[in-house]
């Protein structure tokens, strides 16, 4: 289903109990049995009726990405996704270097199979090139990332790897793409995002483990198997975290998620960050900052 696209497991099941209901197959728990035959007009009945049950769903969807501003500011996710303000991006600087690592370990992964070298190789020179003036990497340095990238993989025995694929859960109103999501030789499934930052001497930012978290959550909620690890990987520091997900962390996810779904069906305006050192931590990178500023200076008037 991944290497299709399809993007939730929740399809597959809903499908199942229409073809159960109307007669086509019957089983249990890991066995069905086919009754019979399903022709295209029969088909065409299932797959209407599919999307007929999906279309019903009145939950606000949201991604891990999305919780993770919103622990960081309220006010800036609620700009950026309700009220849809004009984003100001920088002609050239970070925001851009991490989209063009983003997109060379995209294109190192689709690549694997022409060998290492000429993945690495193919992937940073398509990221230079499509990223040209814009961006402030070095090219030796993408080199490196991508080689130890690929010795991690071995270490953990990763056999195949998908990146960037959109996974979504009716169950819980998630949506999101990991930046990867490896399986192991021995059945293990672990998500991995890639940050092009460093990884601060005083620990995670709670803001990347609510993300790794999220993104945990649909993982699981896709195989319908558990993820009981995670890894955040720094560009920057050249370094790693490694998370294992208990469930108090599901838990406290899932707060911040309740809590942003009624900052999104507010009719106020929502507080701006209050944590510490906001300021540099938060509204430096901020794209919406101008119109946030407009905001505040209102108040004040």
């Amino acid at each position: 289903m991944l290497r299709k696209n399809i993007s939730s497991s929740d399809i597959l099941f809903i499908l199942l109990q229409i073809l159960g209901r109307d007669g086509f197959i019957e089983g249990s728990r890991g066995v069905i049995k086919v009754i019979k035959p399903i022709d295209e007009k029969e088909a065409y009945i299932a797959k209407n009726r599919l999307i007929e049950s999906l279309s019903k769903s009145t939950k606000v969807f949201v991604t891990p990405l999305e919780i993770g501003k919103f622990f960081q500011c309220p006010r800036r996710i609620w700009l950026e996704k309700v009220v849809m303000s004009t984003q100001k991006k920088e002609e050239k600087g970070k925001v851009w270097d991490g989209e063009a690592l983003h997109f060379a370990i995209n294109q190192f992964v689709k690549n694997l199979e022409k060998g290492i070298s000429n993945a690495v190789e193919d992937a940073v020179n398509n990221a230079m090139e499509k990223y040209a003036g814009k961006i402030e990497l070095g090219k030796e340095k993408l080199v490196d990332f991508l080689n130890r990238f690929y010795e991690f993989m071995k270490e953990e025995g990763i056999s195949t790897v998908f990146t960037e694929k959109l996974l979504e859960s009716f169950s819980e109103g998630l949506v999101g793409t990991p930046d990867l999501i490896g399986i192991c030789e021995d059945g293990k499934i672990i998500t991995i995002d890639i940050k092009l930052g460093q990884l601060s001497r005083k620990g995670l930012k709670k803001e990347h483990l609510l993300q790794i978290v999220g993104e945990a959550v649909l993982a699981e909620k896709f195989f319908r198997k558990r993820v009981e690890t995670a890894y955040l990987i720094y560009f920057e520091s050249n370094s790693l975290a490694k998370i294992i997900i208990r469930e108090d962390m599901k838990r406290e996810f899932l707060r911040y998620k309740r809590g942003l779904i009624k900052t999104f069906r507010s009719n106020y305006i929502p507080h701006i960050s209050r944590l510490p050192n906001f300021k540099k931590r938060v509204c430096q990178g901020c794209h919406v900052r101008h119109v946030c500023e407009n905001i505040e200076l209102l108040k004040k008037i």
